[in-house]
């Protein structure tokens, strides 16, 4: 009788630490899935201007965020990779962060702006990152 107890009780806890292990992996599977709750909802806006000689970048969030602060570099497509023309950061509370900026740019050139905004919206802050190329 002893034994059969013995058995049983294995069997139980063996049956135990599958499902554990089993809700473990499905828990991190949703983890990794996770996506920022702003990401798609955030607009991000880049405009270039040769004639005015300046950059700007606008971002915009869902309703619900009450602040926004981002960082953008501006680069020049190159032969071969591409030059740094220039960065900035700004940041603002509410929904929208705009900010123009100096840059000396060259019509008929390709240039990238990266852009890293961060929204903080529901007690978290979420970032967003966006790659916008404009000729000019």
């Amino acid at each position: 009788m002893y034994t059969a107890q013995k058995t049983a009780a294995s069997k139980l806890l063996a049956i135990t630490m599958a499902i554990v292990m089993a809700l473990t992996m499905t828990v991190s599977a949703f983890a990794s899935d996770a996506q920022p709750y702003n990401a798609d909802a955030t607009k991000v806006t880049a405009l270039v201007n040769a004639g005015a000689q300046t950059y700007s970048v606008t971002v915009t969030a869902p309703s619900d965020a009450t602040k926004i602060k981002f960082d953008a570099t501006l680069y020049q497509k190159q032969l071969i990779g591409r030059k740094e023309i220039s960065s900035m950061s700004a940041s603002a509370s509410g929904r929208t962060c705009a900010k123009s900026q100096n840059a000396e740019v060259e019509s008929g050139k390709t240039y990238v702006i990266e852009v890293t905004a961060q929204v903080y919206s529901g007690g978290t802050w979420d970032t967003v990152e966006r790659t916008i190329t404009v000729k000019t």
